[in-house]
């Protein structure tokens, strides 16, 4: 029933733009409107088929979105999608919200040590083993050609740098569909937030370093006062956002959904337009409401009651933005570097929990919540490109191509891991979602 509401929605959208008079259908509001609608229920339908498959939810979201993305049906156009845009900020506000409220430094104090050499060495090494392998790839990469040593260990170390950057959104999706905890879900979650602050710092640092050396201008200079202003003014943005909350859900009952969601497309849009990361605010206001106030748990249940439609559009939208025919002209280079970061990722968090004692789980397996990217990894990619255009359409093709890759069968691996650790409580009866009044609900199993 599943795949045939789906191919009933295709076929209801392929009728609506064949019988538009307006040949650019999708710039417009109404064009717009109905591409969200279009997203959200056939990625519904598609994540619902895709976990009757024993496969991640987020995965069906995601290549229902490739399918009627641009790239293949071309149902979703590319205006349409500059205009779903919305669905990332909001997303990326409302996961980073969810990690912020399960990092609990009391109950997460006896993991730290596993987490801080975790990504010290996976994480860290990650990015050195990537930028040696992008190096030594250099005779396959065109757009690294002509350069000087100096200059191709620059661009190497960009790459390693971006291409290591993993997704809290899809680390979050699979602990909530699969009602994950345990020192492995936890300790996967301290180090993608974690590792996403070194990152950030990081690829700043080291771009600035490569646009000076290709012939960047003296704007760069500007870089670590743009960096000092979005770490420390998100985190102080983040505690004013989670007073704000806590005056909310102290003084008020009900509402709080809307009252998240609201905030959401606060952080997102204002965030942006201030220099401000939404990312770290709300992971910094979600911290903050979990340790220093009494409202995490209500706020928790606020975020799961609110996020749904927003994570089902995130992901279609991801998909439909990947990039098909840049996995086409990539070929070797990306798909080695693919198989380098796995497997750096899985040797190095075994490495690092066995120098730190951890959990026979946490030994085993954190390299495979290590491996998913959407989200940062995402907005690293269109940094990437934006700050080296003199690097052409191949370098962002090899990004895109490494990001769409990961994107599509880490999770997959991840959602594995998960139920082979024994952490996954719901297992794979995850129950499937459905319409119901007008509203996304869970089936009951």
């Amino acid at each position: 029933m599943q795949l045939v509401l789906l191919l009933i929605v295709i076929g209801l959208m392929h009728a609506a733009r064949s019988f538009s008079p307006q040949s650019g259908l999708g710039a417009g509001p109404a064009g717009t409107t109905m591409a969200g609608g279009f997203l959200l229920l056939s990625a519904l339908f598609a994540g619902n088929l895709s976990a009757r498959l024993r496969m991640p939810q987020l995965t069906g979201y995601m290549i229902v979105g490739i399918l009627v993305g641009p790239h293949v049906l071309a149902l979703v156009t590319d205006q349409m999608l500059v205009q779903l845009r919305v669905f990332n900020g909001v997303a990326i506000a409302l996961i980073a919200l969810t990690a912020g409220v399960e990092m609990d430094f009391q109950v997460m104090r006896p993991l730290m040590r596993g987490i801080a050499w975790v990504t010290g060495i996976a994480v860290v090494g990650t990015m050195v083993v990537l930028s040696a392998t992008a190096y030594l790839l250099k005779d396959l990469m065109p757009f690294m050609y002509g350069m000087s040593t100096v200059q191709l260990l620059a661009v190497s170390l960009v790459l390693g740098v971006t291409l290591s950057a993993q997704s809290p959104a899809v680390v979050v999706a699979l602990r909530k569909e699969l009602d994950a905890d345990g020192p492995l879900t936890r300790t996967v979650l301290g180090v993608v937030v974690l590792s996403d602050l070194v990152i950030v710092v990081l690829f700043a640092l080291v771009s600035s370093l490569a646009r000076s050396l290709l012939g960047g201008s003296a704007a760069d200079s500007i870089t670590t006062g743009v960096l000092a202003w979005e770490i420390f003014g998100s985190a102080l943005a983040g505690v004013f956002i989670g007073l704000l909350v806590t005056t909310y859900l102290r003084s008020i009952e009900g509402g709080g959904a809307l009252f998240v969601i609201t905030l959401g497309f606060l952080v997102a849009e204002v965030g942006q337009r201030i220099h401000l990361d939404p990312l770290l605010v709300a992971l910094f206001a979600g911290m903050f409401i979990r340790n220093l106030t009494s409202h995490g748990d209500r706020l928790h249940k606020e975020i799961e009651a609110a996020s749904l439609p927003v994570y089902i559009g995130f992901f279609a939208v991801a998909g439909a933005t990947i990039h098909l025919d840049a996995l086409m002209t990539v070929g070797i280079p990306a798909v080695v570097l693919v198989l380098v970061r796995g497997i750096s990722f899985v040797a190095g968090g075994n490495a690092a929990a066995r120098v730190a004692a951890s959990a026979e789980a946490v030994r085993k397996f954190t390299g495979f919540g290590l491996l998913s990217q959407a989200g940062l990894a995402l907005v690293l990619a269109v940094l990437f490109s934006r700050s080296f255009p003199q690097l052409g359409a191949g370098a962002s093709a090899l990004v895109f191509g490494v990001v769409a890759l990961n994107q599509i069968f880490a999770p997959i691996l991840y959602r594995w891991a998960l139920i082979r650790s024994g952490e996954a409580r719901a297992d794979s009866k995850a129950p499937p979602v459905r319409v119901s009044a007008g509203r996304l609900v869970a089936e009951n199993p």
